[in-house]
C-alpha cells in the first residue's frame, strides 16, 4: 500500500478515535464541551475550510495513468455515470423513508414542524447554526452575529455582534507596513531560494488556492450581482478545480522550459514525506541512510488534508447527540446497504457495459468509498486502484460544483434532525466522499451525517472486500 494512502487511512482511524475519546471524557467531565467550543472549535472550522487543498493532489495525479484507447475511456465514463446516478437516487430514496419511519414523521412535519428537530434546537440553543438564507444571497445579520471571510459560521465575541471575530481582528492588525517591508526585503534577497522547484511550487499552490477561495467567497456575497449570477459564478470558481488546473499548467510549462518530462515534474510535486515523519526524525538520532527528502508542495497539502480528516472527529463530537440517535442508525443502515450493493453490482454492471480488463471493472466495487479506504480495499480482489481513486476525485469535484451552483440550497431552512437533512447528508457522504463532506461543513447542517456515512460506507466496503470467499466470488464473476 502506498505511504500516502496508508497515512490517510490512519488519520481517518485517528479522527474516529478522537470522536470516541472526547465522547467518553465528556460523559465523565461535563466541562469538556464548553472547553471545545471556546478553545478548539474555531481552529477546527478554519482547518475544515482549507483542508480541501489536499484534494488537488490526487486530482492532478489522474494524468499519470492514461487509458490506452478511446473505447476504454467511453466504457468507463458510461459506467461511471450510470452507477453515479443509480447511487444518488437509491441513497436518497432509501434514506428519506427510513428516517421518516424512524421518527414516525407525521403530516405536520412536511410543514417544517418536526419534534426531533425542535428538541435538537432546544438542546443546542445558539450553539448550532441554522441558516435561513442561501449562501449566494448573502448572510442575515440577525441570524449570524458576525461573519468572517475565512471563518464562516463563527459567532462574534462582542455583545453587539457587529464586529468580526477577535481572532481575525488580531491577525489583520498584526500586518503592518513594517511587516510588509520586511517581507519584501526578504523576498528580494532570496529570489534564488524562492525560484527553486519546491519553494516556488509550494508558494504557487497556496497563492492560487487562497486567491480562488477568496474569489469564490466574494462572489457568493457580492451585492451588485443578481442571485442567479452569484450562484453561477461561485459554482464555476471551484477552488479545487482551478487550483488543480493551474498547477498542472505550471508543471507543463516548467517541464517545457527546463526540458524535463511531464512525469518527472509530477515526482517533483510530491516526495511522499509527511510532516509526521519530519517531526519524528527531528526528535531521534540521525541515521546513516542518507538525507531524508523534504516536504514538497503536494506533501504540505496532503498534511493539511490529513489534519482535516482528524479534525472531523471534533465535528462528529460536536454533533454527537444527533449522530447517536435514530438519525445515526439510519446513516449506518443505509451506508451498509449501499456498500454491499456497490461491491456486488458495481463490477457486474461495469463488465456488462464493456469495461476491460477485469481489474478496471473491479474498481467499481469501491466506486463511492473515500480514497483512504477504497484504495487499500482494491488489493484483495485485484482492482485498479488508480481508476478507483480517479472516480472518487471526479465525483467529489462534480458534487462540489453542484453544491456551489445551489443544488443544496433548499436544505438551509431545515434542522439537523429533519429527515430531508439526514437523507441529503447521507447522499453526499456516500457519493461525494471527503470532498463533498468538506464542502458541506462550510454551510450545512447535513455535514455530520455526511461524515458519518462516508466513514461507514468506506469501512463496510473494506469489510466486504476483505472477506476472502466473497472477494473471490466477485472477482470470478467479473472474469467470467
Amino acid at each position: 500500500m502506498p505511504a500516502a494512502w496508508s497515512s490517510q487511512l490512519s488519520t481517518l482511524d485517528l479522527g474516529y478515535d478522537v470522536f470516541v475519546t472526547l465522547s467518553m471524557v465528556g460523559w465523565v467531565i461535563p466541562g469538556v464541551e464548553d472547553f471545545y467550543r471556546k478553545r478548539i472549535k474555531r481552529a477546527a472550522d478554519l482547518l475544515n475550510r482549507h483542508m480541501s487543498i489536499g484534494f488537488t493532489i490526487p486530482f492532478m495525479m489522474i494524468c499519470r495513468s492514461p487509458f490506452t484507447d478511446a473505447r476504454s475511456v467511453g466504457a468507463v465514463a458510461l459506467c461511471f455515470v450510470l452507477t453515479g446516478v443509480f447511487n444518488i437516487v437509491s441513497t436518497y430514496a432509501i434514506a428519506l423513508p427510513l428516517q421518516c419511519l424512524m421518527v414516525r414523521w407525521a403530516k405536520e412535519f412536511w410543514n417544517g414542524e418536526s419534534s426531533d428537530m425542535e428538541r435538537a434546537k432546544s438542546e443546542n440553543g445558539s450553539k448550532l447554526r441554522t441558516p435561513v438564507k442561501s449562501p449566494c444571497e448573502g448572510f442575515s445579520v440577525d441570524s449570524f452575529p458576525a461573519i468572517s471571510l475565512y471563518l464562516p459560521g463563527e459567532e462574534s465575541s462582542s455583545e453587539g455582534g457587529s464586529s468580526p471575530p477577535q481572532f481575525l481582528c488580531h491577525s489583520i492588525g498584526r500586518i503592518t507596513p513594517l511587516h510588509r517591508a520586511q517581507l519584501l526585503n526578504w523576498t528580494l534577497h532570496n529570489l534564488s531560494l524562492l525560484l527553486s522547484d519546491i519553494p516556488f511550487s509550494t508558494s504557487l499552490l497556496f497563492s492560487i488556492w487562497l486567491t480562488t477561495l477568496a474569489l469564490q467567497t466574494g462572489l457568493k456575497s457580492h451585492p451588485r450581482l443578481s442571485p442567479w449570477l452569484r450562484t453561477l459564478l461561485s459554482g464555476l470558481s471551484n477552488p479545487v478545480l482551478w487550483t488543480s488546473l493551474a498547477m498542472m499548467s505550471y508543471l507543463l510549462l516548467d517541464g517545457i522550459i527546463s526540458n524535463r518530462p511531464f512525469q518527472e515534474m509530477f515526482d517533483m510535486l510530491q516526495t511522499h514525506t509527511p510532516l509526521s515523519n519530519l517531526i519524528l526524525l527531528s526528535s531521534t538520532e540521525p541515521t546513516s541512510d542518507g538525507p531524508v527528502a523534504g516536504m514538497a508542495a503536494g506533501d504540505v497539502a496532503i498534511s493539511i488534508l490529513n489534519s482535516g480528516l482528524v479534525a472531523w472527529g471534533l465535528k462528529l463530537y460536536e454533533y454527537r447527540r444527533q449522530l447517536l440517535s435514530r438519525a445515526g442508525l439510519t446513516v449506518l443502515s443505509v451506508s451498509a446497504l449501499l456498500a454491499l450493493g456497490n461491491v456486488v453490482c458495481g463490477p457486474l454492471l461495469a463488465r456488462a457495459v464493456g469495461v476491460e480488463p477485469g481489474g478496471r471493472a473491479l474498481a467499481f466495487a469501491a466506486r463511492s468509498a473515500t480514497i483512504a479506504l477504497g484504495t487499500p480495499a482494491m488489493g484483495a480482489p485485484g482492482g485498479d486502484a488508480g481508476l478507483n481513486a480517479a472516480m472518487v476525485v471526479v465525483s467529489g469535484i462534480a458534487f462540489q460544483m453542484g453544491l456551489g451552483f445551489g443544488a443544496g440550497a433548499w436544505l438551509e431552512g431545515l434542522g439537523i434532525n429533519d429527515p430531508r437533512t439526514v437523507a441529503a447528508g447521507v447522499t453526499v457522504g456516500i457519493n461525494a466522499a471527503a470532498m463533498g463532506t468538506a464542502y458541506l461543513y462550510e454551510s450545512s447542517e447535513a455535514a455530520p451525517h455526511a461524515a458519518l456515512s462516508m466513514m461507514a460506507l468506506g469501512i463496510m466496503t473494506v469489510v466486504f472486500l476483505t472477506i476472502t470467499p466473497f472477494a473471490r466470488w466477485v472477482a470470478e464473476s467479473v472474469a467470467a
